[in-house]
């Protein structure tokens, strides 16, 4: 299932997603409590921007089907897993999550968007079962598939989302987080090809390091490929934090990842939009790193070579003063290569 989106100067986002109808396990010695649950999304305000950036966001609007994933836990773990659906008019604002609840009484809830059984869902998550004390977020790439530039519409896998319900009788309510922010990258290629091979852009990689030492393990930083969120009452938190920090890699437009985007045919100006986990600012001193690689055709080799074009298509920026990052905000790119 997707969610409808639009591109508008606003200040927050939301994005689309897919959801299969795929049951959550529930033990069945547990008859459970019928639950409404009406959903509401964070909007933060004023979306902060660096280097030649506007402000954009993108509106909400639910589907004519949903699923979100209710889970109750309490000081050792997760009590209890259960499916919640949502059913309304296509392109709605607002969206009622009906199902069971199987918790304990006095368990702590929260919900997790996307559905740990939708397609996104379960390449996201982890551990996600009776008993766990922490959930496992994976990389956002897994399920996101090639960027296509000028649509946003690629990110309807990532729009991880945490929140906490609190229930007034047979009513709940929920108001959801983002956990990712969007990177809006405007990319104008110059004719920086050779007389000899032509190359095919399929890649876009984002970096942040805090020296330019690139033999230092700990070098790299904001950026994260995983994270967890702890889900004991002692420990929870309301977001996941990063536990590998490191580059970020996303494929561009269409199927074998040889995208339009021609570094040997003269300028070309793209915009791709890209998901980013991440932890911390970047703060004044690091180095924000956009490479772009993909394929080149050598002739002499009679044949197309998979290549690292990385050092021709970087852009690296030394920060010269300290750039706060929030989750749930849209941070427009212009760069040039």
């Amino acid at each position: 299932m997707k969610r409808i989106i639009n591109i508008l100067t606003m200040a927050a986002f939301a994005v689309v997603f897919l959801n299969s109808c795929q049951d959550s396990e529930i033990p069945e010695e547990k008859k459970g409590k019928p639950l409404t649950i009406h959903a509401s999304i964070d909007t933060p305000q004023n979306t902060r921007t660096a280097y030649e950036l506007t402000s954009t966001g993108m509106t909400i609007s639910w589907n004519e089907e949903e699923a979100i994933t209710v889970i109750s836990f309490d000081e050792n773990g997760i009590t209890a897993v259960d499916k919640f659906f949502s059913t309304g008019e296509d392109g709605r604002k607002k969206a009622d999550f009906s199902g069971t609840w199987t918790g304990n009484e006095g368990d702590q809830i929260i919900c997790l968007y996307p559905d740990i059984d939708s397609y996104a869902g379960t390449s996201l998550f982890d551990n996600v079962k009776t008993g766990s004390t922490y959930i496992i977020l994976k990389q956002l790439s897994i399920p996101l598939g090639p960027l296509k530039h000028e649509d946003p519409s690629t990110l309807k896998d990532a729009d991880v989302m945490v929140g906490e319900v609190t229930i007034h009788g047979d009513f709940a309510s929920v108001n959801l987080k983002h956990q990712i922010s969007i990177f809006e990258i405007e990319a104008t290629c110059k004719n920086l090809g050779w007389s000899y091979r032509s190359e095919k852009i399929n890649t876009i990689k984002i970096s942040a390091k805090a020296n330019d030492d690139e033999e230092d393990d700990d070098n790299d930083v904001v950026f994260a490929r995983g994270g967890m969120l702890h889900v004991t009452t002692e420990e929870y938190t309301g977001n996941f934090f990063a536990t590998e920090f490191g580059s970020l890699s996303y494929y561009l437009n269409d199927s074998g990842h040889n995208s339009d985007f021609n570094m040997s045919e003269g300028e070309i100006k793209q915009t791709f939009y890209a998901p980013v986990f991440f932890e911390g600012d970047l703060e004044e001193g690091y180095t924000l790193k956009f490479q772009f690689g993909g394929n080149a055709y050598i002739e002499e080799i009679s044949g197309r070579d998979q290549i690292d074009v990385f050092e021709v298509g970087d852009k690296a920026i030394k920060l010269t003063e300290k750039y706060p990052l929030e989750r749930g905000k849209i941070y427009r790119f212009k760069v040039t290569i």
